[in-house]
């Protein structure tokens, strides 16, 4: 073999191999820039943290922002629990004490993953008269803007204020749920009509009532069933409601209740889709 022969094959070998590593650093990170970054979470943690006894359970390198992140957790608070980023060169980019620990979301995450659970042994139970392919609970967060309210469209403001919540606190799920709980339930059915739509809210509720699992508001929706190949047809007559208040699942007077819902919340979509419309336009009339 002529040596110039020799020369390109060891020069493509070389990029080859250069663009391997490349491409597996791109996507898994390299141990030099991991051994970097939990250095400087170590000293980071004992900088600000000295007092709190944390430990970094995992440092791993994400593909999505090219930076490892560091994950930190103390052994006595099940919400004391967050992530530190650090670049491959080992700078520090953010952490996430403030908003995972001061602002309560870990300990929001944890009441409405219970929640969520309680919920979810209800609707996937084997003798749960229902199919559903959309169906859960969760507690509803209120956000600041709805802080400044009472009403929305569709009734009273409710949610969980998360600077009220307690590190670490055990509450009582289902309190949590009277005050906050929001179930989600897209029953399937060949009768579509309000009397139907009326008779499985009244015996959904009934379920959740003996199950002790409870909730302020419910968004429902009945439609017909249809196989899992088979597209939506968006034709098909559907009855819908939203935020559905528990207080108002009752016999006498329901079929109004919920026909006045439905009618309210499609006049809310009709709306939003004339304010959809006409910003389309004006994009469509700022790039002419």
């Amino acid at each position: 073999m002529k040596k110039s022969v020799k020369i390109l094959a060891a020069v493509t070998a070389f990029i080859l191999i250069g663009g391997i590593l490349w491409f597996a650093n791109g996507f898994l990170g390299n141990p030099i820039s991991k051994a970097l970054a939990n250095n400087t979470a170590k000293k980071y943690i004992a900088k600000n943290y000295s007092n709190m006894n944390l430990h970094i359970s995992e440092v791993s390198y994400s593909f999505k922002d090219g930076n490892y992140h560091a994950y930190v957790k103390s052994p006595t608070s099940k919400d004391t629990y967050f992530n530190i980023s650090i670049s491959p060169l080992g700078k520090l980019q953010y952490d996430s004490y403030e908003n995972d620990v001061t602002k309560r979301n870990n300990t929001y995450i944890r009441l409405n993953e219970e929640y969520g659970e309680k919920v979810k042994e209800v609707f996937e139970d084997k003798n749960f008269p229902y199919e559903s392919d959309i169906c859960f609970g969760e507690l509803k967060e209120i956000t600041s803007k709805e802080l400044e309210s009472e009403y929305t469209n569709f009734g009273p403001i409710y949610g969980i204020d998360l600077s009220k919540l307690e590190l670490d606190k055990s509450y009582d799920i289902n309190e949590m749920g009277k005050k906050y709980g929001h179930i989600v339930f897209y029953a399937k059915d060949e009768d579509i009509s309000i009397k139907k739509a009326s008779e499985i809210l009244l015996h959904i509720k009934k379920i959740l009532d003996e199950k002790n699992v409870s909730f302020y508001a419910m968004d429902f929706s009945l439609q017909k069933p249809r196989s899992e190949d088979e597209n939506i047809n968006p034709n098909d007559k559907s009855i819908d409601i939203q935020e559905f208040l528990y207080s108002d699942i009752y016999e006498k007077g329901l079929e109004n209740r919920i026909k006045e819902n439905s009618q309210k919340l499609e006049k809310y979509y009709e709306e939003q889709d004339k304010i959809k419309d006409k910003q389309e336009q004006l994009i469509k009339e700022q790039e002419e």
